[in-house]
């Protein structure tokens, strides 16, 4: 039995000629009429170039995609436009759902971003497919859904199967923020089993293993029709983290398995550890926290806070320094049981000593390392790849350009650092390209106040990138 492939791509981003992010997609789907595919395009806001003219405030891409047969011919091509006002783009990021219509056989598709308001900023993919029509019963690819309703009336596009509305996710990780995993698949020519009903099986299991997980497990009859849709979730507020597959099994009468397709995902659940009412039940007897001195555990817990999810934030914050010293090791320990189940130690001694190192490079008269900016983004994400140090441009506040090639599944991303204060002897956060963290158009106006304190914030239009010595948005953007 052949298992139909899942295909996330995340497009790789030249560092100095392009700035482009996305995530592409590919699913496989059969109608009464032909086979056809999904294409799912994701592109992030803030990988794109805003529209210098004011009037209009937008941002947007030109698109293509074709798909070539094995003899180089073309038997689809789309292209076309889409923007929005910038504000929202930056927010939401712009997601496209196409549909191809395309017989059997072996294909290539190729796809095509260009920024409209910067001809430099380009990226491409290729991608080889396969599309097949088995004898038998067999499923189409599971399509992951970041949300779906039902359909009203004169509703119907192309986001549209079975009577619902479906935006799709384009990732397989599911963070802390995702509550539910939902999905649509569509099973075919059930109606050539010599059967009215079959059996439906869809479970998630660990990964590497053959254990469901908890309770996640669901079984029921459906009718063998030639075309039939399955629209499914299951809550993951209980599944702890780590990586799993889900698993949809089509099962005959006699129990035998006719299909099966699976779905490798990835799970982080920093909810159900981090409860003060349950920290109660953490054994640390004979663990790494027991003999942690009683006066540096509110450091040691305090030094978290630039990994620490939201949840973990608010006990460090607003409840770590009221409870009692066991409580205090109790949530260290559970901290790193939940990133290094395998090692908690280690994964605390790896930090500490990176904490230790933060101190030396970012420390303060009045703040430890891990409280400033640089402290933060420099446990966070670890050491940059380069750092250009401007301490004394003419024409600038003292400033930093730290720059990652990659950090966790986003390329080419960059931190510019900046001393308005210059008694502090402290670097703040100026502007970052990477989702998430502080994005300030004006960053150019804001570093050059030391010269121009009354330029209007307004004008996006900075004349200090002509002035003599003025080298930061070279810097920045080929750093």
């Amino acid at each position: 039995m052949n298992k139909l492939l899942v295909f996330i791509i995340v497009f790789l981003v030249s560092p100095f000629y392009s700035q482009i992010e996305a995530l592409f997609d590919l699913k496989k789907f059969h109608s009464n009429e032909n086979n056809y595919i999904e294409t799912y395009l994701y592109i992030y806001g803030n990988t794109l170039t805003e529209n210098e003219d004011s009037t209009f405030n937008e941002k947007g891409v030109e698109i293509l995609q074709y798909i070539e047969n094995e003899e180089k011919e073309i038997v689809a091509h789309k292209k076309y436009i889409i923007k929005e006002n910038s504000d929202y783009v930056e927010k939401e990021g712009i997601m496209d759902l196409q549909r191809f219509p395309i017989p059997v056989g072996d294909y290539n598709i190729y796809v095509e971003i260009n920024d409209i308001n910067s001809s430099k900023n380009i990226e491409k993919h290729h991608q080889e497919f396969s599309l097949t029509e088995p004898n038998s019963p067999y499923f189409s690819d599971i399509e992951l859904l970041d949300s779906y309703w039902k359909e009203k009336e004169n509703e119907k596009s192309e986001l549209s199967k079975s009577g619902f509305h479906m935006i799709p996710l384009v990732t397989s990780y599911f963070g802390a923020e995702f509550e539910k995993i939902a999905y649509y698949l569509e099973i075919y020519k059930m109606n050539l089993v010599d059967s009215t009903e079959l059996l439906l099986k869809q479970f998630i299991k660990i990964s590497g293993t053959n254990r469901i997980a908890g309770q996640y497990n669901k079984i029921k009859k459906i009718p063998a029709m030639s075309i039939y849709p399955v629209l499914n979730s299951f809550d993951l507020n209980n599944l702890p983290t780590g990586n799993y597959e889900l698993c949809i099994q089509l099962i005959n009468k006699k129990n035998e398995l006719l299909y099966e397709s699976t779905l490798d995902f990835q799970r982080t659940n920093l909810k159900n550890s981090m409860r003060i009412d349950r920290l109660n039940a953490v054994q640390i007897n004979n663990t790494f926290v027991s003999k942690i001195p009683n006066d540096s555990l509110l450091y040691l817990i305090n030094s978290l806070s630039p990994i620490a999810s939201r949840l973990e934030l608010d006990i460090i914050d607003k409840k770590v320094s009221n409870i009692n010293d066991t409580l205090k090791r109790q949530f260290l320990y559970s901290f790193w049981l939940n990133r290094q189940p395998e090692n908690p130690e280690l994964g605390w001694m790896k930090y500490n000593s990176e904490v230790i190192k933060s101190d030396q490079l970012f420390s303060t008269k009045v703040r430890r390392g891990y409280q400033t900016d640089m402290g933060r983004i420099y446990l966070k994400y670890g050491p940059p790849n380069t750092i250009t140090n401007r301490p004394n441009e003419p024409s600038a506040y003292p400033y930093q350009i730290w720059h990652y090639y990659k950090i966790g599944k986003f390329n080419n991303k960059r931190f510019i650092f900046y001393m308005p204060d210059l008694g502090s002897n402290e670097y703040t956060t100026l502007h970052s390209t990477l989702q998430g963290e502080y994005f300030n158009r004006n960053w150019k106006t804001d570093l050059h106040r030391r010269n121009t304190p009354g330029r209007s914030v307004d004008n996006t239009q900075n004349p200090n990138d002509n002035q003599w010595g003025s080298n930061s948005n070279d810097f920045f953007i080929n750093p």
